[in-house]
């Protein structure tokens, strides 16, 4: 029996990560409150829906990819929501950078209810994400895991199952510390050249050459190859402010589990102080 995919959020991430699924053969459904990545990922041969309820009941799994904790609450817990309208046997993998304790209180929700939750965060960026090759760190029951394994496959090169839930969700929060810290500092190298006279494409074969600059890295500083004003321009700053502020989001939960534990994150802390100087985003009361 074919596997039913839906699809809830298509930002940047949700958008990469859905538009593997039709392609690979899996009948898709999609939902976002812009109907425009709908549209366009209907051109791929997924269905746009028409809301949650439509999503949830036509689904074997749905993949939740929304900006925040609170947005996982209203789209599994909310009026018409996930939870309330799935099948018995539905897996939901979450895809949001959320708290592990909000996975915990979502799954026991889906757990009442027959409905299998598991935390799937993706890492890798969106670039990676759009050719099938992000990377899933998979937490929850390995029975509904393999049950879904075709969905997880259609969009990632690597699947990494981490254990029990909560567990993904911590890797991820680590790995954004890594991520965001890397950008800060690939950021004030990048300037240092561009001061002493060096070109950014110098720069970044001497990044390459030596292990230094990954590709996520190189994505990140691609804004700063256009002259300072069209970085400016109101679209590239939406989108870099996007960016940033998912950023700030997860880096703010980063703290918070850094506190729980007991552990000092200096270098982070300073990082949420400067994260509009990191993603170029020139508001000025963000500086």
């Amino acid at each position: 029996m074919t596997l039913r995919c839906g699809f809830v959020g298509l930002g940047i991430m949700g958008k990469a990560l859905a538009g593997n699924l039709a392609p690979k053969g899996l009948p898709t459904l999609v939902y976002d409150l812009d109907e425009a990545p709908m549209k366009e990922l209907a051109e791929g041969g997924a269905k746009a829906a028409s809301g949650l309820r439509e999503v949830a009941e036509n689904s074997d799994v749905i993949g939740i990819c929304v900006p925040a904790d609170s947005h996982v609450r209203d789209v599994l817990c909310g009026a018409d929501g996930i939870i309330e309208n799935a099948a018995l046997g539905t897996v939901i993998a979450i895809h949001s950078t959320v708290h592990p304790d909000t996975v915990d209180e979502m799954a026991a929700q889906g757990k009442a209810r027959g409905i299998a939750v598991l935390e799937v965060p993706v890492a890798g960026g969106p670039v990676r994400a759009a050719v099938g090759d992000a990377f899933y760190i998979v937490s929850g029951d390995e029975e509904a895991l393999e049950k879904v394994r075709p969905y997880l496959d259609a969009a990632a090169g690597q699947v990494t199952y981490a254990g029990e839930l909560g567990n993904a969700a911590k890797l991820k929060l680590a790995l954004n510390v890594l991520t965001n810290l890397s950008f800060a500092a690939s950021l004030e190298g990048l300037l240092l050249a561009k001061a002493m006279g060096l070109p950014q494409e110098l720069y970044e074969e001497g990044g390459q050459a030596t292990t230094m600059l990954n590709p996520l890295q190189l994505q990140y500083l691609g804004p700063y190859k256009m002259p300072e004003e069209a970085r400016r321009a109101e679209g590239m700053q939406d989108y870099l402010r996007g960016r940033m502020e998912i950023a700030q989001k997860d880096l703010g939960l980063a703290l918070e589990m850094a506190r729980a534990h007991g552990t000092a994150m200096p270098f982070t802390g300073l990082a949420t102080q400067v994260i509009a100087k990191v993603y170029g985003v020139y508001d000025d009361d963000l500086r």
